[in-house]
């Protein structure tokens, strides 16, 4: 395929990312190198998506020196580097990414990729994953805004088509996998169908990957709202979740009911709902199993483990759920992770999900008006005693038996008097 140039409307920009981008392209030519703004702003650019958030900046014929010379040129500052020649650079109240153009070989299917640097642009965007990623504007002040374009991924954009740039890319990467359903999903794509072969017949090589690799593309899922439930949806078609473990499942309803549960929450906060949802149905060893293979954080391990818990109690308790009083719930609820009682209220009926709603806005911070030392000054001995009556307060007052500190007295004035 041959190189497509075209001029893109960069002054569609923010103004901000604009002079952002001006400013970095003249130092970053001043000190030897050719600037190009490359993957994702490309895209949405040509979508009419631009914005500020996703600006990376590849750059041809570039050494370790030239992120320096750049952010003295600019006033900027490199707060952070990393292995694969990258960094960011802080610039005006905005975050760019930087990169030496560089090309990668896969010594072995999902391994990490051995790096050495690019002689061209072209050379860089022939390692990227897909055609709609794969493309470049120049931002060297002879041929500003000019798009290359190898690949055709602007054809691919127009036809609503996700493709790899090869047949071994998939087996060379395969987050690539998690990364074609976030894409699709997001963007309302489909797959090429020779892409769509080749990652079928990569799924296998998902086991190469290591937890970090796998929880980072899961998580980055549950970072896209509306559209998570379709990455979800397609990466089981694909059989990419068995891969990761045979009891994971999509289940639309929980899914569907996602990203409204979890919006203005953090990624932290929105990983530990995501598993939740994601290991619904799991058993103990299945949950024990999934916790080894991914090995998340502390909040979100608690959550995968309480959920086949609590799927348990879902399980035994549906026939009568709606029977329990809000105190024997709460028993059951209170020892267990917010983030699974929240992936289960998504992924159950309606009738516990109601239960479990309930219980979360308004019981389970709920606590007795009294106090230890209250119920020590009325009597109560000190040690497990006070506990077990500041249990049973807490239980009427959940009830509605007790709603006032005077009710609670008198519920003491009993307990005392027995």
């Amino acid at each position: 395929m041959g190189m497509r140039e075209q001029t893109l409307p960069l002054n569609s920009l923010p103004p901000i990312a604009l002079v952002a981008l001006r400013a970095v392209g003249d130092a970053a030519e001043r000190a030897g190198a050719e600037p190009y703004l490359v993957g994702g702003a490309v895209r949405d650019l040509l979508l009419g998506r631009a914005d500020a958030a996703d600006l990376d900046i590849s750059l041809v014929h570039a050494d370790a020196s030239t992120f320096d010379a750049i952010a003295s040129l600019t006033g900027g500052k490199v707060t952070k580097r990393s292995q694969f020649n990258t960094a960011k650079l802080s610039l005006n109240d905005l975050t760019l990414d930087l990169a030496m153009a560089r090309a990668e070989e896969y010594p072995s299917p999902g391994s990490l990729p051995v790096v050495r640097p690019a002689d061209s642009m072209r050379q860089d965007l022939a390692r990227r994953d897909f055609s709609i990623n794969a493309m470049a504007v120049s931002l060297s002040a002879a041929s500003w805004g000019d798009l290359l374009d190898p690949h055709e991924g602007r054809a691919d954009l127009d036809a609503g088509l996700v493709r790899a740039l090869h047949a071994g890319s998939f087996r060379d990467d395969p987050t690539r996998i998690f990364r074609a359903a976030r894409y699709a999903a997001r963007l309302d794509m489909k797959l090429a169908p020779d892409t769509l072969d080749w990652a079928l017949d990569s799924t296998r090589f998902i086991a190469r990957l290591s937890p970090e690799r796998v929880r980072n593309e899961l998580e980055s899922i549950f970072d896209e709202g509306e559209s998570a439930s379709a990455a979800i949806r397609l990466l089981e078609e694909w059989g990419a979740l068995a891969v990761i473990h045979l009891s994971l499942r999509y289940e639309r309803e929980g899914w569907d009911r996602f990203a409204q549960a979890t919006s203005g929450l953090t990624r932290r906060e929105r990983a530990g709902i995501g598993y939740a949802v994601l290991c619904y149905g799991a058993s103990d060893a299945d949950a024990s199993a999934i916790v080894a293979r991914l090995r998340p954080n502390a909040a979100s391990r608690r959550a995968i483990r309480d959920t086949a818990s609590l799927q348990r109690v879902v399980a035994s308790e549906t026939m009568r759920i709606r029977d329990l009083s809000n105190s024997e719930l709460a028993s059951l609820l209170d020892p267990l992770s917010e983030s699974a009682i929240r992936g289960a209220a998504l992924s159950s009926s309606d009738a516990a999900r109601r239960r479990f709603e309930e219980y979360l806005s308004r019981h389970r911070h709920l606590k007795p008006h009294l106090t230890g030392d209250d119920l020590i000054r009325m009597g109560i001995q000190r040690g497990p005693e006070v506990g077990r009556a500041l249990a049973r307060l807490r239980a009427a007052r959940i009830d509605g038996d007790a709603t006032t500190a005077e009710d609670e007295r008198a519920l003491v004035r009993g307990l005392t008097a027995n």
